[in-house]
């Protein structure tokens, strides 16, 4: 089975009590290792790029990993980037209709955690995000979860709580966090606990309560991962790692017929022949097989997977022309209308986020949150060629959907506003002489001219 997020991940406990609850968390501690998908842990190396070795040197005898290096496949990270699109630019975030520059101080590193915790949550079907205020830099932090188990109470639809490993160099120690929220007059628990089910306080809070309630771990789910982006990476640095030792031995291996052991280590070279016995025979024996069929054969895989996951593959025009906006919009449609469901599943998540927000700011005496919350995200721009660009820009112009001032900050987006009444004041100036000697010049160009670019 390989959704992480789910029936993996899920503790059920009979009755939503303390006992049942500490017994439950207790049993974890001894099946947590166990709960630890081996594909998920795949799919995490391929996508930082970590402990790949390993994954090859199953498929690989020692001794030809000593003739070359092993192939890296970095197609996990670069398909999740393609595909998830939805945080290439940071969404506006509104609170009560307007945007909130105490709030973003507060959260300005949740932009540069969203993009990789989208790409996660894609790639392993589910993923979970944690906040915490940082009581020293007096901000709120955001950490990304990939492993959690879900605890549950039977018959409910929604976990009552979280456990998950804290990271640590030492295997024989492990230790866990838990996390419930408050339910049926039970308060809600946080602690760690190790494999043993023994508790320890975290910090100052030696009661074991949760301050806050409510869960403070936020969750993305997809109806499947994308293992397969991770299995054809697998494929792919397998196919490469190949290749790479038949580049290797593209002369052949040498081959000894005829030698009693220990003759076969004979001196070669330019000006040094091979002495071989009486009966002996020398020669090289190539492998079969064309590496352009070998290559073609991966770019198929990788063109595959694409397919799969809503993208498109471009490996190069032989012209050396780039496609065009309009061009690339057409190939990504598939990825268009993905993106458009990947928005209602955020845009719950964002809001799920900011209740958390509310809460932990309200707890710690920080700020008082509107409930009013909408997230408002960026659309997709592809690159467009200097006449596209142009022609965009004009039609806006005309439209009233840019105004003369927009157009020159498109151009200088740090101009201050001296700068730009000096140019638009010139620019009017401009357009007055055109006016009286006739000049076949568009008020466009002239805005272009005193922003100081070309037509191209």
């Amino acid at each position: 089975m390989y959704n992480f997020g789910k029936s993996v991940n899920k503790v059920v406990i009979p009755e939503l009590s303390e006992m049942a609850v500490l017994q439950s968390v207790k049993d974890a501690g001894y099946n947590h290792k166990a709960q630890e998908h081996y594909n998920l842990m795949e799919s995490l190396d391929f996508y930082y790029n970590n402990n790949l070795d390993k994954h090859l040197e199953v498929w690989f005898a020692s001794e030809s990993l000593s003739q070359v290096p092993p192939f890296i496949s970095s197609c996990v990270p670069r398909f999740a980037k393609a595909r998830m699109m939805l945080y290439k630019e940071p969404p506006k975030r509104m609170l009560a209709g307007e945007v909130s520059d105490a709030y973003n101080e507060l959260t300005y590193k949740l932009n540069s955690k969203t993009r990789e915790y989208a790409e996660l949550s894609w790639l392993l079907g589910c993923c979970y995000m944690k906040t915490k205020y940082n009581e020293k830099k007096q901000r709120l932090e955001y950490e990304i979860l990939p492993k959690v188990q879900e605890f549950y109470a039977y018959g409910d639809t929604e976990p009552f709580g979280y456990s998950y490993e804290i990271e640590s160099m030492d295997d024989t120690n492990r230790r866990f966090v838990f996390w419930s929220e408050q339910r049926d007059n039970m308060e809600g628990m946080h602690f760690e606990y190790d494999e043993k089910g023994r508790r320890y306080a975290v910090g100052t809070n030696q009661d074991m309560v949760n301050p806050y309630d409510i869960l403070p771990i936020s969750k993305v789910e997809f109806s499947k991962n994308s293992y397969d982006v991770t299995r054809t990476a697998l494929h792919i640095a397998i196919a490469m790692t190949e290749i790479a030792l038949s580049v290797r031995f593209r002369l052949g291996q040498p081959v000894f017929t005829g030698i009693e052991d220990g003759q076969s280590k004979l001196s070669a070279g330019i000006d040094n022949a091979y002495m071989l016995p009486e009966g002996a025979s020398f020669n090289y024996v190539a492998p079969g097989g064309s590496l352009v069929e070998m290559i073609e054969a991966t770019k198929s895989m990788a063109n595959q997977v694409a397919e799969n996951n809503q993208l498109r593959i471009r490996w190069g025009d032989a012209t050396g022309n780039a496609p065009s906006g309009e061009a690339l919009k057409i190939l990504e449609i598939e990825n268009l209308e993905a993106r458009e469901s990947d928005i209602s599943v955020f845009r719950e998540w964002e809001h799920q986020r900011y209740e958390i927000d509310k809460r932990i700011l309200e707890v710690h005496n920080v700020l008082n949150l509107p409930e009013e919350y909408s997230v408002d995200f960026a659309e997709v721009n592809y690159p467009m060629s200097p006449k596209e660009e142009r022609e965009m820009l004009s039609w806006k112009l005309d439209n009233n959907i840019m105004s003369q001032k927009d157009l020159l900050l498109y151009y200088n987006p740090d101009m201050s506003d001296e700068e730009l009444e000096s140019k638009l004041s010139g620019i009017m100036e401009q357009n007055q002489q055109v006016a009286n000697s006739q000049q076949p010049q568009s008020t466009f160009q002239r805005i272009l001219n005193g922003a100081g670019t070309t037509s191209g």
